[in-house]
């Protein structure tokens, strides 16, 4: 009996199997479709929004000052005009694309190894909680994936047909990931290691008699071709109109990248377990991330375990599969990694070691874990994916701002009012969700302070540095996402009254005696 059962199972599957991508996908869409508007934005996300409402001349300068190529801006705007600007648009957008990865990823595993690798690689990206955030983040970064991953795709389609139309969409798709985000320029670097790989690794050295020959050989697989050449051109034809406002970036070096500090050689372990279980979502104010915690569960056991493991994964792989398509993984993603690594440790002004920025090389991490899954009785993988479920569900949760998206639908009885906004960072989060024009700045820590050459706070900025103007403007409302129970040299809580309060975001008054 349970012979024929698994007979018949093995049948169901040989005839349905295609068709399993599609319930990944549609679990995909559960996972990044929902709750879009659960939390507030933070500061990068609100920088996303206040730009995209901008006209675009005005969006334009706005990135240009963040220091950002334009693709993806330009596209949001378009996609979110539809939705008003609305943060459940703007973060849409995103989700799309973080839909779209797990299908791209699917594609590339099924052309690099099979279909049930490209499976489990999907599955895999579908329920990691960092892949799930930044569907889910008004960033770049998702469609940063997308376009890195089908680029990979045609890459490696490439390689294995030689047929040239393939390196020229390698090519066009590079090339957008280029203006989409930086990241993409450093990673476009990845693709030459993984061709020279596959040339050098493809070689029959029993065709060769000396150590003369061998060598010249090697420097044949190390000389670009035609096709490579080809999908590099197109490339850089794609990005030439932005090359000159890129240059000027580069010169700036990385001045606006001081909050990132310096990596080290072990963060790599850490990016891996972010990969995995996610980070804190994004708040009031930027600042490294750092992993989810575990209830019960330390850091370094984790990472410990992962570095074990995936010690493991790569020595056991490479004997199982072809080297080079396993060794194209591993550049691919640790590769990547280490070469972000090597940039912020040869040049300290410019560290870029940073989880989100870091995120394609996370599915090719899933994709790795894929590979593995392929190699397990299926039991072992459904124990395994179970396991880091259990370990998920032990996340320690975290409070979100929520306030600023109940606020909005209750703007009727502000309208007569003037808000007060206590920091730089959450004038920039209230000016997405109130508009410029009601707001005025007042340090609450430095009233001197003039953040108005931040590119989210712009010249239009209404600051003062004089606390008695929120005393005695009758219609000051002051805005603020903490309890305003402390004085300061600065600031004298005496006279203020709560009057309002949606979620974290606590709205006060000064009564007059």
């Amino acid at each position: 009996m349970l012979q024929r059962f698994k007979e018949e199972l093995k049948k169901f599957n040989i005839k349905y199997q295609r068709h399993y991508i599609w319930l990944i996908l549609a679990l995909a869409v559960a996972n990044r479709f929902t709750g879009l508007v659960r939390r507030d934005f933070w500061y990068d996300e609100a920088f996303t929004g206040v730009a995209v409402k901008e006209d675009f001349r005005s969006m334009i300068s706005m990135i240009i000052n963040d220091v950002h190529p334009p693709l993806y801006y330009a596209a949001l705007k378009v996609f979110s005009s539809f939705f008003n600007y609305s943060v459940f648009g703007i973060r849409l957008f995103s989700a799309i694309f973080g839909v779209l990865a797990v299908w791209a990823l699917y594609l590339l595993a099924k052309e690099l190894f099979s279909r049930k690798v490209g499976l489990y690689a999907a599955l895999v990206a579908t329920i990691s909680p960092f892949a799930i955030q930044y569907s889910q983040e008004a960033r770049m970064y998702m469609m940063l994936v997308f376009l890195i991953l089908i680029s990979a795709y045609f890459f490696v389609k490439g390689l294995q047909t030689k047929e040239r139309k393939y390196f020229a969409l390698w090519g066009f798709c590079t090339g957008l990931s280029m203006l989409t985000h930086y990241m993409g320029i450093i990673f476009s670097a990845t693709y030459y290691g993984v061709f020279v790989v596959w040339g050098i690794l493809g070689l029959d050295w029993s065709e060769f008699s000396s150590t003369t020959q061998k060598t010249k050989a090697i420097i044949g697989k190390i000389w670009p071709t035609k096709e490579i050449l080809l999908g590099y051109g197109v490339t850089f034809l794609v990005f030439l109109p932005w090359l000159k406002m890129f240059l000027h970036h580069i010169s700036i070096k990385g001045n606006n990248l001081s909050w990132v500090k310096p990596a080290s050689f072990g963060d790599i372990v850490v990016n891996i377990q972010m990969f995995l279980f996610g980070t804190p979502l994004g708040e009031m104010s930027s600042g490294m991330p750092q992993p989810n915690e575990l209830v019960g569960i330390s850091h370094l056991s984790i990472r410990m375990t992962l570095a074990m493991l995936f010690g493991i994964g790569i020595v056991y792989l490479m004997r199982k599969e072809k080297k080079e398509k396993v060794v194209s993984l591993l550049i691919f993603s640790t590769g990547f990694m280490l070469i972000i690594y090597g940039l912020s440790a040869t040049l300290p002004d410019q560290q870029y070691f940073v989880a989100r920025y870091l995120l394609p090389a996370a599915y090719f991490i899933f994709l790795f874990i894929g590979l593995w899954f392929s190699r397990l009785r299926t039991w072992v993988v459904v124990l395994v994916i179970a396991i880091y479920l259990g370990l998920i569900s032990l996340t320690v949760p975290l409070a979100n701002s929520k306030g600023y998206n109940e606020m909005i639908l209750h703007m009727d009885k502000y309208k007569d009012n003037n808000f007060y906004i206590l920091n730089a960072f959450d004038y920039v989060i209230t000016k997405y969700y109130l508009g410029a024009n009601r707001l005025t700045l007042y340090n609450y820590d430095w009233p001197q302070y003039n953040p108005a050459y931040w590119a989210a706070v712009g010249p239009e900025l209404k600051r003062t540095e004089d606390y008695e103007d929120l005393r005695n403007d009758p219609k000051a409302l002051i805005i603020s996402n903490k309890a305003l129970n402390r004085d300061n040299q600065y600031f004298s809580t005496q006279g203020l009254v709560l009057v309002d309060k949606y979620s974290n975001i606590l709205i006060y008054k000064f009564e007059k005696n």
